[in-house]
């Protein structure tokens, strides 16, 4: 047995110790119609995502886990600074990249030797997320990335987690959703790797310990861009929201009625817009991690997908990317206060 099996092997075991389920399994369904919760998270129209991880030390949007925990060193890592900015600027609503493609925790997560316990700095980045949350008024949400090519033992983009891996993401998902209860949000990516009873399973695994916290199972790029949230691809499917990664709203604007395989559901739809430069090695897609060269989008750009956003029906989920230091960069800062600006001109 290899370190890494051990590793996956410990964690497993550790899962079936966490806390039992804050509510009684039962059948959870996405909406046929509007809920108190979808029309809460209508009436924020805007929030933020932070693309932060060891891709941000590595320069790479998919880095692939290969380099050590020490990589992952912020030197003034300051997470209220973060949420102070999504404040000013309007966000009623953050989210967090627990767990990106690289397999890197924000957390120290039982039984795993690849997250913020074994870096350079040791900063629980998760704890810290929610805790500015909370202080400045602001919803918490996680994301949790599928594609994982450290755990799962290689890169591609298509095949099946095999269980090993999939016992480790019902583990960190628990984790995340027992030590810090109650997220409004839970994002998971690269949702086609399981199949669609396993992703009935996830969905359900954190409606027990999170009754009340919306799941979107994105649709990626590529789907998002055909599709502009007019229909839930089938390998997004089970999701309360459905979203568009990098793509705007229709131009005629959202529809909520969304028909998935016959019966219409309640579905608002969710923008989610990277605020970095084109990342050249995958066009047309933006950056989502900070990088050396890193330049945000414009203001005006800015502005102008706040206002299509809320036009359309929709709302914007705005990624900011804080760099090396563990900060949002100055540059960023100050043109997310000039698009606020232009907004309120």
């Amino acid at each position: 047995m290899d370190r890494r099996q051990l590793l996956m092997g410990m964690a497993v075991a550790a899962s079936t110790t966490l806390a039992r389920p804050a509510t009684a399994a039962h059948d959870f369904l996405p909406a046929t119609r509007r809920t108190r919760q979808l029309a809460e998270f209508e009436a924020l129209h805007l929030g933020v995502s932070f693309h932060f991880s060891v891709n941000t030390f590595t320069g790479d949007d998919y880095d692939t886990g290969k380099a050590p925990a020490s990589t992952y060193n912020p030197t003034h890592l300051d997470v209220r600074q973060w949420i102070r900015t999504a404040r000013d600027l309007g966000a009623k609503y953050a989210v967090l990249t627990a767990k990106h493609m690289s397999g890197f925790c924000l957390w120290d997560s039982q039984g795993y030797d690849y997250d913020v316990a074994s870096s350079g700095n040791k900063t629980d980045v998760v704890a810290s997320f929610v805790a500015a949350c909370h202080e400045y008024g602001i919803k918490p949400g996680f994301y949790y990335c599928i594609l994982d090519p450290r755990n799962k033992g290689r890169f591609d983009w298509n095949s099946l987690v095999p269980d090993s891996y999939y016992q480790l993401i019902k583990h960190h998902l628990t984790e995340l959703h027992t030590r810090y209860p109650h997220p409004f949000y839970q994002l998971l990516d690269i949702t086609w790797k399981v199949t669609h009873e396993q992703r009935w399973e996830l969905y359900k695994l954190i409606k027990q310990f999170s009754p009340n916290c919306l799941i979107v199972m994105n649709q990626a790029f590529y789907q998002s861009r055909r599709n502009q949230g007019r229909i839930c691809e089938e390998a997004s499917w089970p999701t309360d929201i459905v979203n568009g990664e990098d793509t705007m709203p229709p131009a005629e604007g959202h529809d909520p009625h969304v028909v998935f395989q016959g019966k219409a559901y309640f579905m608002p739809m969710e923008s989610w817009i990277p605020m970095g430069p084109p990342y050249k090695p995958m066009p047309p897609m933006h950056s989502w991690f900070w990088r050396e060269g890193f330049k945000t989008q414009s203001a005006k750009t800015i502005a102008g997908i706040m206002k299509d956003c809320r036009d359309r029906r929709a709302n914007l989920l705005l990624n900011l990317s804080p760099d090396t230091s563990g900060r949002l960069p100055d540059e960023m800062v100050n043109t997310l206060r000039e698009a606020v600006r232009i907004i309120r001109s």
